[in-house]
């Protein structure tokens, strides 16, 4: 399965500015759905899959989505953006691909990687560098969000 990216607008059928419940229709609707043990609450707007993808929505007061972050799947599920897979290919590339088109700012030594104008950011919680090994290597999360999130 693919999941295709279009910041501001989407990933998939997820879209920004939905309403919270619409969206967690479609969350329950994609593929490998994992539903939560008995007994375990889960935030709203929060899913896992059996490719340990997970997706958590961002939801304003009024209840509309504002942002979709998407955690590292195992397998079987491929993020891409602009034909980037963002978690197959490593974060070096995805960089590098992503600064010839968009403008990108590094902060936390690599750890937070966002283009701005397209809404867009990528999170990993170490560098390679750091963990002295293959970890690292790829980005764990990636974020898209509605113009003016974060500020």
């Amino acid at each position: 399965m693919v999941i295709d990216l279009d910041p501001p607008r989407g990933a998939g059928e997820l879209a920004i500015g939905m309403p919270i419940e619409e969206a967690e229709r479609v969350l329950r609707d994609i593929p490998g759905f994992v539903p939560p043990p008995v007994g375990e609450v889960r935030n709203k707007g929060f899913a896992h899959y059996d490719s340990e993808l997970s997706i958590s929505l961002d939801f304003d007061s009024r209840g509309v989505v504002r942002a979709i972050e998407l955690f590292r799947p195992e397998g079987d599920v491929q993020v891409t953006f602009r034909g980037l897979s963002l978690f197959e290919e490593p974060a070096d590339v995805v960089i590098a691909r992503l600064a010839e088109m968009f403008r990108i700012e590094i902060e936390d030594e690599g750890l937070n990687v966002t283009a701005p104008d397209a809404f867009i950011g990528l999170w990993r919680s170490v560098t390679p560098e750091d963990s002295g090994g293959e970890e690292g290597r790829f980005f764990e999360s990636v974020l898209i969000a509605a113009a003016g999130y974060g500020s």
